[in-house]
């Protein structure tokens, strides 16, 4: 069944454009990846914000364990408010990929300590972040199995280099 899947994986060429949530404390960083079986499926995600032109590239990858790649993909969103509210967009939009196509991870990784912690509690205001955070947790409810964990930066760059891409200029064939 895996083999059978197949999503668009954007090519990487360089772009310098940087998104960065929010700064994150030596304490928090870990030098090592979380401990992940090879068959475990996972999803990692990542957003790239470039607030000059107004957009937000999205990247998001299925894997099993960290290795093995079943599907990814990259979408290019309009509205780049902040790097957290890009994040969560992000998150939602992964989601939305899991579910149409039928995928179920067991892990969803992001790279944004702040979004995690307000997603896994019992945070929320009158914000339209509040408003995004009560959205990724209605789908999160599509997996029941899954959690919602941070991973920082360093072993989620093959999602950062997809959500980079997604801000490259397209040219119409």
């Amino acid at each position: 069944m895996w083999k059978s899947l197949f999503a668009a994986q954007c090519n990487y060429q360089g772009d310098h454009l940087d998104s960065e949530a929010a700064p994150i404390s030596r304490s928090a960083q870990q030098q090592h990846p979380p401990p992940l079986s090879p068959d475990t499926p996972s999803l990692f995600v990542d957003a790239a914000l470039d607030q000059k032109n107004g957009v937000i590239g999205t990247g998001f990858i299925f894997k099993l364990g960290f290795q093995t790649v079943l599907a990814s993909h990259c979408h290019h969103l309009p509205g780049a408010v902040s790097p957290i509210f890009a994040e969560g967009q992000a998150l939602l939009q992964s989601l939305k990929w899991c579910i149409d196509s039928q995928l179920s991870p067991k892990f969803v990784f992001s790279d944004c300590l702040n979004l995690v912690s307000k997603v896994n509690s019992a945070w929320q205001d009158n914000s339209a972040l509040s408003g995004l955070v009560s959205q990724i947790r209605l789908l999160f409810s599509n997996f029941p199995d899954a959690s919602l964990q941070y991973l920082p930066r360093q072993f989620n760059m093959d999602a950062h280099v997809l959500a980079k891409e997604a801000l490259r200029p397209r040219e119409d064939s």
